[in-house]
């Protein structure tokens, strides 16, 4: 048993994760042995997913009056929560890459941008680009276009210059 102290300090700590999350996913470490949740705290760590087994009650007091309240009827049984406060779509991913190696880990629900979502929504958000992905489409984006602009711009000058050199070499046959 944890002591009074104990649980207003991880209620404390878990309204403050909570303020502002991204997202988060519920899962059930039950069946899991140790070994499997070691790998999975890394593979969560590594992505900069927070991971904690939390008792339920602690839980639904934390997401009281804010937008996680939608969350509550799914603390039951042994509940283990990931979340990100700035990536909305990297617990999913590290929560489904994991999931495809072990049949018998389950995600119980999810949460991202105000919506509760069922498994199939977690796996649906684990399929998203993430933030650095995004990042780096748009700037491929913008400097595809800025290149094939550079391209046109220049065209003109290059196509010129080897009319020049053509000459310039013509002229040097000439001479010879």
């Amino acid at each position: 048993m944890t002591d009074r102290a104990t649980k207003e300090e991880q209620l404390a700590f878990l309204k403050t994760e909570f303020k502002d999350v991204a997202a988060l996913v519920l899962t059930s470490v039950q069946g899991l042995n140790a070994a499997e949740v070691d790998a999975l705290r890394r593979k969560l760590h590594d992505a900069g997913v927070n991971y904690r087994v939390v008792k339920n009650t602690l839980a639904k007091k934390a997401t009281e009056g804010t937008p996680l309240s939608v969350m509550a009827n799914d603390f039951r049984e042994v509940t283990a929560i990931a979340w990100h406060k700035t990536d909305p779509v990297a617990p999913a991913k590290a929560i489904a890459e994991f999931k495809k190696g072990l049949e018998k880990f389950k995600i119980k629900a999810g949460f991202q941008g105000g919506n509760r979502l069922s498994e199939d929504g977690v796996k649906a958000l684990a399929t998203m680009p993430s933030l650095p992905e995004l990042r780096a489409q748009l700037l491929g984006t913008i400097n595809g276009v800025t290149a094939k602009m550079l391209a046109q711009i220049n065209a003109p000058a290059q196509h010129l210059v080897g009319v020049l050199q053509a000459k310039h070499d013509d002229d040097a046959k000439k001479a010879a």
